[in-house]
């Protein structure tokens, strides 16, 4: 039996090469696989399959209600199957309308939708390339000028013509618009092959079905939900194929996908629900004799739903000049009650708008009524509205209050966009203040954590590596500013260019500069990684410049302490048994006794980690509050949740008051670890005294720096 199936084999991959070098295939490789392939054997090459296609989407709450509202999708959709596995898709014929009421017995009734001839244009305008290897990867290949939204749409055609196989095993993985998604199948019916079958799939555990975020009022007192919120409702789809017992293709299939939402509904069926249908019939099929599969290799798409740009089809200002007009003139008159419609209407036309052209308009709006044209700016919460704000930022007085103000403020959002830490850069580089400095980092280190290393990210690197220079040699106020900005985002920083941690290196050896300078540069490695170059440069054991010693010590010992190595629990060791300084010794030996008496789970790691180093030499605190530095340490845990407050005060031994003071909050709940707030005080010289105080963005706080002083 084993020997004839490689025999039968054999020929298989024999008929195969021939048919990939007659047909000027995809390649080998792929042809070979598509053997197998589920759509190989579903859709015939030199074939032509003809479907038409419908899509309703109804809105409503079940059970409460009979009003509907949503959109309908008709076309007539040709597949052609030039080579095995390889697709050409067009639409044509195709209607939208929507939902304007129910008849007597609850079905929809429609009309043609605003637009429809231009949907139905941009639908036939261009066809569709597809090839499907293995399977659950399909390769989209549209033409360059597809909008996102009519690729979506295609997109959804597609998921819909995606039809399981016979054997089980194969149904583990199939590919929809919201990624590769675990599939169950039954067989209602089976002749030949099996000819009537139902899939079924809960979406919350495919692989890209994922929270949108749509723009909204930075002002929200409650935001950023999204992902919670998605949590709370309940996604299913069920579909139902029926196939030629003969020839093995679709003759019709029927989708259902349902979301409602689990709070306000009953049997997980009654409530605020939207549904989506689609619909499949074969009208007929024909043999072709095209061969040729050409399309663009640098061009392709996955099956998986982008999110579409949220903008005006028609992009002019004038809507938004009469809203503007009619808002700024209701005082006149005595329709007050329409002013919260009407600029919800502003701000909704202010998101439509693009950017080049929202520039243009707020000139004009300004012109209008400045403060109007503020607080919608301000409501808005697009990357456009921001841009256009710090352009406007920009025509103020240099000396301007506000301009600090509202460019701190909008650092501390929670979702920076590119556009946004781009305008902020260019914003730094018109005005070098400390709010609009903190401001650029607090929104680089958010893009950095949500998209990596981007372009924004670069640009500000080599900005803040032009006022660093080589080591530190300019302005001592604008270096200590740029060290602690880089500080707050040194992990962006770092991944753009290691090379980051040299210059800093530089910058704490310079022996031009002053102490707040290179305790700055030392604090800098705080968010960065500690490798063999900055363990072997930094001051932990000694120090060559006497002033400031404590301070830098202290400040190297606590970054080489976020992520000790074994050489560095021996330094510790020197530290606690041989260090003649008084106020180094106190410090360090505080704060290993708090290690080693911390509840919390990773710190308890590194806790036996330096009692194993430390075995029997006695850890222990003192309680001479007023004239040594010490580390302390209050936590408190219940269950799944953990906080804590740290807080350090270091003396120095020229001097009776403490040279630094910092508290801070650490919140650990969910599986998440917030930092909730720090205050920082630190005593430069005699006059010069600066307090740094930062509050956690994610939970809508705020931050706040101030110098006193001369």
């Amino acid at each position: 039996f084993s020997f004839f199936s490689d025999i039968k084999m054999e020929l298989l991959i024999a008929e195969a090469k021939e048919t990939a070098m007659l047909i000027g295939g995809v390649g080998e490789r792929a042809c070979l696989n598509s053997i197998f392939s589920i759509m190989a054997k579903r859709y015939r090459h030199f074939r032509r399959f003809v479907y038409d296609y419908e899509a309703e989407t109804f809105n409503t709450v079940n059970g409460a209600t009979d009003n509907k509202s949503g959109p309908k999708v008709s076309c007539t959709v040709e597949v052609d199957v030039p080579q095995t596995c390889s697709f050409i898709l067009r639409t044509t014929d195709c209607s939208l309308s929507e939902v304007v009421g129910v008849d007597d017995e609850g079905n929809p009734l429609y009309r043609p939708a605003a637009g429809a001839e231009a949907f139905k244009a941009a639908m036939e305008k261009n066809t569709l390339k597809i090839t499907v290897e293995g399977q659950t990867d399909v390769r989209l290949y549209p033409e360059d000028n597809e909008p996102v939204n009519i690729l979506n749409i295609k997109r959804g055609i597609v998921s819909a013509l995606m039809v399981p196989g016979m054997e089980e095993e194969k149904n583990n993985e199939m590919p929809t618009v919201h990624g590769a998604c675990s599939t169950d199948f039954t067989i209602n019916n089976k002749q030949d092959i099996a000819t009537d079958v139902t899939v079924s799939r809960d979406l919350s555990r495919c692989d890209w079905f994922t929270a949108r975020r749509q723009d909204t009022s930075p002002l929200a007192l409650v935001s950023g939900m999204k992902t919670g919120l998605s949590k709370l409702i309940r996604s299913t789809q069920s579909c139902n194929y029926r196939f030629d017992n003969q020839k093995k293709h679709m003759t019709s299939g029927t989708c259902t996908e349902k979301h409602i939402f689990l709070p306000l509904s009953h049997e997980n069926q009654y409530g605020i629900s939207a549904m989506v249908k689609q619909t499949v019939t074969l009208r007929a099929t024909a043999k072709i004799n095209d061969r040729i599969f050409d399309h663009n290799e640098d061009n392709i798409w996955n099956l998986a739903m982008d999110v579409v740009d949220d903008k005006s089809p028609v992009q002019t200002m004038d809507a938004v000049a009469a809203t503007m007009q009619k808002l700024n003139s209701l005082s006149e008159t005595n329709e007050g009650e329409k002013r919260a419609g009407l600029f919800r209407q502003l701000v909704s036309e202010f998101r439509g708008l693009k950017g080049d052209i929202l520039d243009s308009a707020i000139v004009e709006m300004t012109d209008i009524s400045p403060s109007l044209t503020w607080q919608a700016l301000a409501q808005c919460g697009t990357p456009e509205c921001t841009s256009a704000m710090l352009k406007l930022l920009r025509t103020f007085h240099e000396d301007a209050v506000e301009v600090d103000a509202v460019v701190y403020a909008l650092g501390l959002l929670p979702n920076p966009s590119q556009q946004m830490v781009k305008d902020l850069l260019a914003m730094a580089q018109y005005k070098q203040s400390k709010p609009i400095m903190y401001a650029l980092s607090n929104a680089a280190r958010k893009l950095y954590k949500s998209e990596g290393v981007t372009p924004e990210i670069t640009a500000v690197y080599n900005y803040i590596a032009s006022l660093l220079g080589a080591d530190c040699p300019g302005d001592k106020d604008l270096t200590f500013l740029t060290l602690r900005v880089v500080g707050n985002m040194g992990d962006a920083m770092e991944a753009t260019d290691p090379a980051i941690k040299t210059t800093l290196l530089k910058c704490m050896r310079q022996p031009a500069t002053t102490l707040s300078v290179q305790l700055a540069a030392i604090q800098a490695f705080r968010r960065m990684s500690v490798t063999d170059e900055v363990t072997n440069h930094i001051p932990l054991l000694h120090d060559q410049y006497p002033k400031g010693a404590v301070q830098k010590r202290l400040a190297a010992y606590l970054t080489l302490m976020r992520n000790p190595e074994d050489s560095d629990i021996e330094v510790v060791m020197k530290l606690l048994t041989q260090e003649q300084n008084e106020q180094i010794r106190a410090f360090v030996s505080s704060h290993i006794y708090n290690i080693i008496s911390s509840t919390d789970s990773e710190t308890k790691k590194l806790g036996e980690k330096i009692m194993d180093a430390l075995q029997d030499t006695e850890v222990s605190t003192h309680s001479d509050y007023t004239t040594k530095s010490r580390n302390y340490e209050l936590g408190m845990a219940h269950e799944s949740m953990a906080a804590k407050i740290q807080g350090n005060v270091i003396f120095d031994p020229s001097s009776t008051l403490p040279r630094e003071v910092l508290l801070e909050t650490t919140l650990n709940a969910f599986g998440y670890s917030m930092d909730i707030w720090e205050v920082c005080t630190v005593l430069l010289t005699h006059n010069y005294l600066c307090h740094f105080y930062t509050f956690n963005t994610e939970l809508y706080s705020w931050g706040l720096i101030l110098f006193d002083g001369t």
